[in-house]
């Protein structure tokens, strides 16, 4: 007896299709990813400050996503912007002044137990055959060139760089202003029980908020305060030292002091009231901000493990770019989710069975 092979062969050609459709638009929008990407993550991080000035300010949702939207790029965009230019004027003089300042220690002595730790730690990499400063230099060299490369590309690409800010800007708005509807609507087609869906909607919205505020936030700050104190204690290049700080901030157990640190050192061979200030500043105030800001800006949400932090966030850079920042920790935190609903969901009810 023959069977009626319609409803297969319509379910093969509707999913041909449908998954055609979504190649052809991933390949429309795929241009604009890392616009779309950080809007989302910044609809995700102001939302709650969009519900306050929609509930204190104006009900109107247009208006209160308009006033939200501007806020947010006053706030983060622009300074972003501007950092971005004085960062990438200053790769200019990376390699001369680091060169500069490594010449300088030869000559100019660090206090006797300093200086003695300094030509032991010479004489140790000297018999690995190790050269410091060719090696600091060579990788500063490629970094400065690096970024003097980008702006390069920025100034070729000015363009398409302001297109992607008015995606960026349009979407955040229209974010705002229909977030809720959007993500219940999403919600609504994830094949999965609703528990599992909504569990997965707030381990997303954690991650984002703990990796931005709780982390880069934090780090951004430290790099802030590192490069105004490096500014006042008249240290070449200071933004792109307070940069560095921030990044390294990141990363454990030192932090910050890994830059902050031998800044100072040096500095003290040059003057020694500017070396003290810069001791005194980084530790009681760029290395102890971590503890102030942290609580404040990331409550008491959950967030990952410091080394799964550094390690996504890492990954991230190297697979994503900038967008690696969010796009690392949000994958680790996803998986862990999925871990956890397969553990609980179907790793228990079979050994539960057996």
């Amino acid at each position: 007896m023959k069977t009626d092979d319609s409803p297969r062969m319509f379910r093969y050609f509707f999913f041909a299709i449908f998954a055609l459709l979504l190649y052809q638009l991933l390949q429309i929008f795929s241009p604009f990813f890392t616009a779309l990407a950080w809007s989302v993550t910044l609809t995700l991080m102001f939302y709650p400050l969009h519900q306050w000035v929609q509930r204190r300010l104006i009900k109107q949702g247009h208006t209160a996503a308009l006033i939200s939207t501007a806020i947010v790029a006053l706030a983060v965009i622009v300074p972003l912007l501007l950092f971005i230019g004085f960062l990438i004027r200053e790769s200019a003089h990376l390699y001369p002044v680091a060169r500069a300042w490594l010449e300088s220690t030869r000559d100019s002595g660090l206090p006797q137990p300093l200086s003695s730790l300094w030509q032991k730690v010479q004489a140790l990499l000297d018999g690995f055959n190790i050269d410091l400063r060719s090696f600091f230099l060579k990788n500063l060299g490629e970094l400065g060139a690096s970024l003097g490369e980008l702006g390069g590309a920025i100034a070729r690409n000015v363009v398409f760089l302001a297109i992607n800010l008015v995606v960026l800007l349009m979407t955040l708005f229209f974010l705002l202003k229909d977030g809720a509807a959007v993500t219940h609507w999403f919600l609504d087609l994830v094949p999965m029980e609703r528990s599992h869906k909504e569990r997965l909607a707030l381990r997303l919205y954690e991650t984002v908020t703990a990796v931005v505020r709780g982390a880069l936030l934090t780090a951004a700050s430290q790099g802030l305060l590192a490069g105004l104190g490096f500014t006042m204690a008249g240290v070449p290049v200071p933004v792109f030292l307070g940069f560095a700080t921030a990044f390294a901030a990141l990363v454990p157990p030192f932090g910050p002091a890994l830059i902050w640190l031998p800044v100072s050192l040096y500095q003290l061979t040059q003057s020694k009231g500017a070396g003290i200030f810069l001791l005194i500043w980084g530790a009681l105030v760029v290395s102890t901000a971590d503890n102030v800001l942290r609580p404040i800006l990331i409550g008491s949400k959950a967030k990952l493990p410091f080394l799964l932090l550094f390690f996504g966030i890492l990954g991230g850079i190297r697979v994503y770019g900038f967008l690696g920042l969010i796009m690392g920790p949000l994958l680790i935190a996803m998986t862990l989710a999925f871990i956890q609903i397969y553990r609980e969901e179907y790793h228990h009810s079979k050994t539960g069975g057996a």
